[in-house]
């Protein structure tokens, strides 16, 4: 009675937890969303063809973002609250949000667009402590060590490849506008940077999509042996 009684309280506490991540997801980047379209009224609208790769970058970095904040809510978030990992969402969403506002100006874009992918990465470790934590208690059952060992691999695996490299072509396409502004600004040819960067960030959607696709079936399963 006693061991039930803990479990719903556990339940109880960790639904709590997930409503509040929930919450806190779509409140950061409803208001990145509301940037982004008011930075891309001008753009759009006067038909400046040549921020429309800066636009279609920057709502892609929403379903990125948001896809991957949701998964790993239904992984591994749960009671008590943990306030680090909190305030890296708060921290990540205001730099991506000044990111939006710059959609306009290429230097200053790829400048926030790093930082956005620094504090993502720091992001990246610190999920990865917590993503460990759970270790002991994700090795109790077949369905729980096959989502543990997915969560693991996909968190280490992007965190040394998609993130580096993310990383090293801003601070490229940094350092190519600043040595050569008048190629770049003057004759808009950050135009080609621009185009690189979206097609990179569409190619990281469709690995989230995927990997989101297969936690899903994972968790699934999870939940699916509990009833049983």
């Amino acid at each position: 009675m006693t061991k039930t009684h803990n479990l719903s309280w556990k339940r109880d506490l960790d639904a709590k937890v997930l409503d509040v991540e929930f919450l806190l997801i779509s409140v950061v980047q409803g208001l990145a969303l509301n940037v982004l379209a008011v930075s891309a009224t001008k753009p759009l609208g006067e038909l400046q063809f040549q921020y429309w790769f800066y636009v279609a970058t920057g709502f892609l970095f929403i379903l990125v973002f948001w896809s991957q904040a949701i998964i790993h809510a239904l992984s591994f978030i749960d009671w008590p609250l943990d306030l680090g990992h909190t305030f890296l969402y708060f921290l990540a969403s205001f730099v991506e949000v000044m990111a939006f506002d710059q959609i306009t100006h290429p230097l200053k874009w790829f400048i926030f667009t790093g930082a956005f992918l620094v504090v993502g990465g720091a992001l990246y470790v610190y999920d990865l402590r917590l993503i460990k934590s759970h270790e002991e208690e994700y090795g109790k059952t077949p369905e729980k060590k096959r989502l543990y060992d997915h969560m693991y691999t996909r968190q280490v695996k992007e965190l040394r490849l998609f993130v580096p490299s993310a990383i090293l072509f801003t601070i490229f396409a940094i350092i190519l506008i600043v040595a050569n502004p008048s190629f770049f600004l003057d004759q808009s040819y950050h135009v080609v940077i621009a185009a690189v960067q979206t097609l990179f960030t569409f190619f990281l959607l469709l690995v989230s999509l995927k990997s989101f696709r297969e936690r899903s079936v994972l968790i699934t399963d999870m939940y699916k042996n509990k009833e049983n």
